[in-house]
């Protein structure tokens, strides 16, 4: 039986892990959710079946309505890299992202960080995860990790690299 939980703010709506049969159409999320870069379909079917367990997705009855994509780094194999998160623009504010990170981190007991890539524009995703660590009193840093003129030839942002940890063990209702 897969696992899945329903939102806390919106009982409707069904997080889980995605499968390789949502590849596409979160391809198509993504599309809808600027800034985001969009990568081929294949990427978000190989993300699907084979990184399922550290991405999660979330439904409103059979509509994929958010995405959240993610890998153990494989030089901290306790450390989740958060790739992309995408939520359809009518679900947005509602801390939908962070119970999409949430469930991944319930799911993998071994994550005690979090590392991310922003660009200093997206300020929607700045302010998610500066949520998720006022909610857990986590500690976050940030550092330039891919700069616009160095590594992308000027032709894309610079990415700073969002570090945020360690997670919380505490109690069990205020542990992530």
């Amino acid at each position: 039986m897969p696992i899945e939980i329903y939102s806390k703010k919106n009982k409707k709506i069904k997080i889980t892990f995605p499968s390789k049969k949502d590849g596409s159409v979160v391809a198509k999320l993504i599309k809808r959710c600027p800034p985001l870069d969009l990568n081929s379909t294949y990427h978000y079917l190989i993300q699907s079946h084979y990184f399922s367990k550290t991405c999660s997705i979330a439904f409103d009855n059979k509509k994929i309505v958010a995405f959240v994509s993610g890998f153990i780094n494989p030089s901290r194999n306790n450390s989740l890299f958060i790739w992309q998160v995408a939520i359809d623009e009518d679900y947005r504010g509602k801390e939908l992202g962070i119970e999409l990170i949430e469930f991944i981190l319930k799911q993998n007991k071994n994550i005690d960080s979090i590392e991310t890539t922003v660009t200093e524009t997206n300020s929607a995703s700045r302010r998610m995860f500066q949520k998720l660590c006022e909610k857990y009193q986590i500690k976050l840093s940030e550092q330039t990790l891919f700069d616009k003129e160095q590594d992308f030839s000027k032709e894309h942002d610079s990415e700073i690299l969002i570090k945020i940890g360690p997670l919380n063990k505490g109690k069990e209702d205020e542990n992530i």
